[in-house]
């Protein structure tokens, strides 16, 4: 009987989740045609730049202190061993199925992220609105809890994405590059088209001399800064859920910025209410699209 009954509560948090999704998937379709291409794609642009940001900063401003971080250390270890195990798993499945060698970087990649992604952010809050739920607590709490758990985990997923998963998959179509000589290599583009760029080990710029002067390493050290600073993989990761979560942090563990917005007397709790309403659209947006997303391999 309690299995039933555990059953039943783990049931119904992914049947809400479900219907949802099937309301995306038909607002999709062509009779309505509410979520098309191009809404989908402003949808989500509103999801990755304004509405998670603003759930994500303020789950863990409402929920994070000093005395609790302690209790977080098993995070980014999970992380951690979540991509250790899943690269085996994806180094063990290139090897036995033997895909085209530029899309090795791809399946370990997607079996190294795992659930990693969104789908905590959906599940945790709705399971937790259950009664007899099995964390236990009053159904508020544990809502509020879960979010910010799982907005720290999405946190801790980009940077880890843009991170590691991005130099494996670099790493990889790297393998396609054709060296022409010792100067000159010609990379093939994925639509086939190749262009001709300067082979630099270093990946800095050239520095052309006449054999007399020397680069200082001051010089050298501030390119490979000035490199860095500009790499697309480092403005990945500061995505604006990183540094919502980075803001959410500073203003959980602050006490005096942390009355200052979040409590019923906090003289500016206006502006922590406006954005918890913006953030709670974060969640029905990203569903809907996922059910909008299903639409090309279902009946189109």
């Amino acid at each position: 009987m309690d299995i039933f009954r555990l059953f039943i509560i783990s049931l119904m948090p992914v049947l809400k989740v479900l219907l949802v999704i099937i309301a995306g998937l038909i607002l999709a379709t062509q009779r309505f045609d509410l979520l098309g291409c191009d809404a989908r794609r402003h949808l989500n642009n509103m999801v990755f730049y304004v509405f998670y940001p603003a759930l994500i900063g303020c789950s863990l401003a409402d929920t994070m202190t000093l005395e609790g971080l302690a209790d977080l250390w098993f995070l980014p270890v999970n992380v951690l061993i979540t991509c250790v195990i899943g690269s085996i798993l994806g180094w063990i499945l290139v090897i036995v199925t033997k895909p085209p060698r530029h899309l090795w970087g791809l399946v370990i990649s997607c079996t190294s992220a795992a659930n990693l992604g969104n789908m905590l952010l959906i599940i945790l809050p709705a399971l937790c609105e259950e009664k007899n739920n099995p964390f236990g607590g009053v159904a508020s709490t544990c809502s509020a809890n879960g979010k910010a758990y799982a907005s720290l985990s999405l946190a801790i997923q980009i940077i880890y994405i843009w991170s590691i998963l991005y130099f494996l998959l670099r790493m990889y179509a790297n393998n396609e590059v054709k060296e022409t000589n010792s100067n000159n290599s010609i990379i093939v583009a994925a639509n086939g088209c190749t262009r001709d760029v300067l082979h630099d080990p270093v990946g800095l710029p050239q520095i052309h001399n006449d054999g007399n002067q020397k680069v200082s390493t001051t010089v050298k050290f501030k390119q490979l800064f000035m490199k860095i600073m500009r790499s697309e993989s480092l403005r990945k990761i500061f995505a604006p859920a990183t540094i919502a979560a980075i803001v959410g942090f500073l203003i959980g563990i602050a006490t005096p910025i942390r009355k200052t917005f979040i409590g019923d007397n906090a003289p500016l709790r206006v502006i922590y209410s406006a954005t918890e309403l913006i953030g709670n659209a974060g969640i029905p947006s990203i569903t809907l699209i996922v059910g909008a997303n299903l639409l090309k391999g279902t009946f189109q």
